[in-house]
């Protein structure tokens, strides 16, 4: 049987603190946060006015790069908490910005709190390409005549056409 030591297990948490540092002036923005038709309790931190329709990571994600400098956005594959379906794709994500830099600096000058980050890119969203009318997916575009008709077969609603009729035979 082996033998249990009387010491105490101390863990070197320095390197926890160093990248605790690294995360100083970040904000972490979760799609609920910009949601439209989530509440305040489900997590939405703007008013329902600056809002978004069902906003996705990806798309968070890319306006943030467009909005501040390079290096200060990365995505993480973490779900939000609060929100059940935010725990799947295409909801799933947390995309962390970072608004001040180590000598705390704003790395955009135009947005310096976490509200203004917030409202300015659910007001970009919407402008995104993928969000306007008639857009076409570019991994869809190529599609051949016979997998058209198959995903149109797939979209089609052709729920109850083959219901028996009452009444006798004729």
């Amino acid at each position: 049987m082996a033998s249990v030591s009387d010491e105490p297990i101390i863990e070197d948490v320095s390197d926890q603190r160093e990248q605790h540092k690294d995360l100083k002036g970040t904000v972490c923005i979760y799609s609920p946060y910009l949601n439209k038709f989530k509440t305040i309790q489900e997590g939405r931190r703007i008013s329902v006015q600056n809002a978004v329709e069902d906003p996705t990571a990806w798309e968070i994600l890319e306006v943030c790069k467009r909005i501040m400098p390079e290096g200060c956005v990365e995505g993480e594959n973490k779900g939000y908490s609060r929100d059940y379906e935010a725990q799947w794709p295409p909801m799933r994500g947390r995309i962390r910005v970072k608004l001040f830099d180590s000598e705390g600096k704003a790395t955009n000058p135009d947005i310096t709190t976490r509200k203004q980050l917030f409202v300015a890119v659910a007001q970009l969203i919407p402008k995104m390409a993928c969000r306007q009318a008639g857009y076409v997916d570019p991994n869809q575009k190529d599609m051949g005549a016979e997998q058209a008709k198959i995903a149109g077969a797939l979209n089609k609603n052709t729920a109850g056409t083959n219901k028996k009729k009452k009444g006798g035979k004729k």
